[in-house]
């Protein structure tokens, strides 16, 4: 946290192995659906909050010209055509397993390119609606890659994203800290950090809706398998703990008592951000 605070009003970079991260969600692909039901969940209430593209008065702004940035398995791009109406969409992901698995297992002919969102490689003025659903956190450095998203989106565009906050995954890492004092969950920014990068950037008509999303599990090890089945047990300065196995469940199982429901259950707790942003 100090480490954020210190770079607010700058710009505020993670160390993240672009690499690791890219394989942990190409192993990811197969299964991701089965396991992703709290992504769908943010990602419909962010689908419901995008303007019309058939009823959009914009000059610029035409049906087709869409970008699904971190699109994975591409079931928000799939929706967004059969939904909205996209006459075409460009998916773009980090894993190369998405977006093969994208390929081979939906019913649409898509434009499927891989790369990373930090070095975003598409021409100015180029999209009219960027939708985003729990990718940017993946960022290394968000405030660069806002102003190259104002870039490539048309005057009057909109950027729609979710992503997750500081407190996101709390339980889970004091859980942690009753083991060891390494980081075990990934570092996410404040609703501040990311007020302050959208009005630098100078985005307008900026909507921002927050909440709280938790999850329960009957134990750390249905816990754990459910971020390995969505890909996201990469972190941020990963440290592995010396224990492994049974014997780390069960230490992890000790350090998550103080959280445990009533009924004896774990709660995992998301902090949720879904921003609208006009250029």
């Amino acid at each position: 946290m100090e480490y954020i605070e210190r770079f607010m009003t700058n710009s505020v970079k993670f160390t993240i192995d672009k690499i690791a991260v890219a394989n942990s969600f190409s192993k990811a692909a197969s299964h991701y659906d089965q396991f992703a039901q709290l992504q769908r969940d943010i990602g419909n209430k962010l689908f419901t909050s995008l303007s019309s593209l058939e009823t959009c008065s914009l000059e610029n702004r035409e049906p087709g010209t869409c970008l699904d940035l971190g699109c994975g398995t591409g079931y928000f791009s799939e929706k967004l055509i059969n939904e909205q109406k996209i006459k075409s969409i460009i998916c773009f992901d980090l894993s190369s397993g998405m977006l093969n698995f994208l390929q081979h297992n939906r019913d649409l002919s898509l434009c499927c390119i891989q790369g990373d969102m930090d070095f975003i490689p598409f021409s100015d003025n180029q999209f009219s609606t960027i939708f985003s659903n729990l990718a940017v956190q993946w960022s290394s450095d968000l405030s660069q890659m806002l102003i190259q998203l104002k870039r490539i989106l048309v005057s009057g565009g909109e950027l729609n994203f979710s992503t997750l906050l500081a407190g996101s995954l709390k339980e889970l890492s004091d859980a942690w800290l009753t083991l060891d004092h390494y980081p075990h969950t990934n570092t996410f920014l404040t609703l501040a950090n990311i007020q302050d990068m959208l009005e630098k950037v100078g985005f307008t008509k900026v909507t921002i809706k927050t909440e709280t999303i938790t999850l329960y599990y009957k134990n750390v090890l249905d816990l754990m398998r459910d971020l390995k089945g969505i890909g996201a047990n990469q972190v941020h300065g990963h440290h592995l703990h010396k224990s492994q196995g049974r014997s780390l469940i069960n230490k992890l199982e000790l350090g998550y008592a103080k959280d445990k429901t009533r009924s004896g259950l774990l709660p995992l707790s998301y902090q949720v951000c879904y921003i609208k942003a006009v250029k």
